[in-house]
């Protein structure tokens, strides 16, 4: 029982960041709403969706190098690891930095439908350097398993980013660059403060072996093909939402994506915990699964009782929008699928990066990819947002498959994958409702049975996750007593 408290205690501390910055979000999504219309959102999620492609082909999956190789490492060679992974991508992100202001106006007229959006396309540019550094920064305290500094960095991060955003539009002007100037400085902040928490890790003497750059190189450069398929699987939906329909549109889309972003911070959470606990446990004892077993049935649990609970509330929470985004509310059901699916797919698919065949990561996304393209052809002309919402859901579902079945090939667990299937159609089916059916009281009482239904399907992992946290509260409760 010790061995789970553990568990749970150093999740929690992983997790209480990321929750928190939920809280944030949460709070400030409705404010940025009431601020900035939705077609001012539209073009701010189009700088994310270029910010997101070329920060991971800056990174040149030198960062998953540093994962991978951090525990293979001494403690006295890991500041070599550290500059040794850190020094391409940003020569890489230096060589985009340039590329960007020699083109900035064409690439504001793809982004923003004009030429003369000189200031975010340069910010644009700026933010990826910044964020290159932040990325390995906060690996640096992830690796550590520093659970307390990494959620302080989440915190922070979410407050800096709704102060900077919020401030802008009421300050300067109520556009997309508000949100701009908030990612930005959220990351300069994020940076400075992970790069003082592992202080003794960045600055000392170190020493660049080439022939070690060249291992993390080789390791990490699948991963950038990967990364840009899985680009394009993940922002198809917006590129297909800007070619069919208006920024609008895609500012409701994006409306949605925030407001079930309390799952995407969940699965931020858990999986910046999980990665570094899952590579210790598989080099210290590859043969002992049970921890890969247990950990899927509850994040599993948890996830589809978390997603199902949002789309019993939804109308609720898009009520603390303004008017005008809330019909996003039908947008968002499907969407909560990215999280459910990533979040799980963090522990079934690991078996690909234990065995080091890192190849398969761009047969998946591949796979999932074309799923995702041919669905939004199809549907975002006839149903727009939702249509996008729908496909990229149901291609979430075809990643998690084949990701998990090639792990399964390679490093055999029982996954308990019965439970977690019937939980999905469940899922799909109370989703399809809730954005297609527009009678409150059937979307109500769908999503009413099937939690009902995924209580009963993981009955075991929630009285046993109860009974946990019943005897931890107990303990405290003793120590309390014992103190007074």
């Amino acid at each position: 029982m010790s061995k789970e408290r553990n568990f749970i205690k150093s999740f929690f501390q992983f997790s209480i960041g990321q929750w928190v910055a939920a809280l944030i979000s949460f709070i400030t999504t409705p404010i940025t709403t009431w601020l900035i219309i939705p077609e001012e959102f539209g073009k701010a999620s189009m700088f994310t969706l270029a910010f997101n492609l070329l920060l991971n082909v800056a990174l040149l999956g030198a960062d998953q190098s540093f994962v991978r190789m951090f525990y293979e490492k001494e403690e006295e060679k890991r500041r070599n690891l550290l500059w040794e992974a850190l020094i391409p991508s940003l020569i890489v992100g230096f060589v985009i930095f340039i590329f960007i202001e020699i083109f900035w106006k064409q690439l504001s007229f793809v982004l923003f439908g004009d030429y003369t959006h000189f200031f975010p396309v340069f910010l644009l540019g700026v933010t990826i350097l910044v964020a290159t550094m932040e990325k390995f920064a906060t690996l640096a305290v992830r690796m550590k398993k520093r659970g307390i500094a990494f959620s302080t960095l989440r915190v922070v991060n979410g407050i800096t980013n709704a102060t900077f955003t919020i401030l802008y539009a009421l300050l300067v002007s109520r556009t997309f660059y508000a949100i701009i100037v908030g990612t930005l400085f959220s990351h300069i902040i994020s940076a400075l403060l992970a790069i003082y928490f592992e202080r003794d890790l960045w600055f000392g003497k170190f020493k660049i072996d080439f022939s070690s750059i060249k291992a993390i190189v080789k390791y990490g450069i699948p991963f950038v093909p990967t990364f840009l398929i899985t680009w394009l699987f993940q922002s198809f939906d917006k590129l297909a939402l800007r070619n069919y329909c208006d920024f609008t549109e895609i500012g409701l889309y994006s409306a949605a994506f925030k407001v079930v972003a309390i799952m995407n911070l969940i699965q931020a959470g858990f999986t910046t915990f999980w990665v570094p606990i899952s590579y210790e446990s598989y080099e210290q004892n590859s043969e002992d699964k049970g921890i890969f077993e247990k950990t899927s049935l509850f994040i599993a649990a948890a996830m589809f009782m978390l997603g199902m609970g949002i789309l019993l509330f939804k109308d609720v929470i898009f009520l603390l929008l303004a008017r005008s985004y809330r019909t996003a509310a039908q947008i968002s059901p499907f969407l909560i699928l990215m999280s459910i699916m990533g979040t799980v797919e963090y522990v079934t698919g690991q078996g690909i990066n234990f065995k080091k065949k890192t190849y398969w990561h761009i047969v998946r996304s591949l796979v999932a990819a074309i799923i995702d393209i041919v669905g939004n052809l199809l549907f975002v002309p006839i149903y727009g947002a939702k249509g996008a919402a729908f496909t990229t859901g149901i291609s979430y579902i075809v990643f998690f498959s084949i990701s998990t079945y090639i792990s399964q090939k390679l490093y055999k667990v029982n996954y308990h994958l019965g439970k977690f299937y019937s939980a999905t159609i469940i899922f799909v089916i109370v989703a399809f409702i809730n954005t297609f059916v527009d009678i409150l009281s059937v979307q109500i009482v769908s999503a009413i049975i099937g939690f009902i239904l995924i209580t009963i399907i993981y009955k075991d992992q929630i009285k046993y996750a109860i009974s946990l946290i019943i005897n931890e509260l107990k303990g405290i409760k003793k120590k309390a007593t014992n103190k007074a």
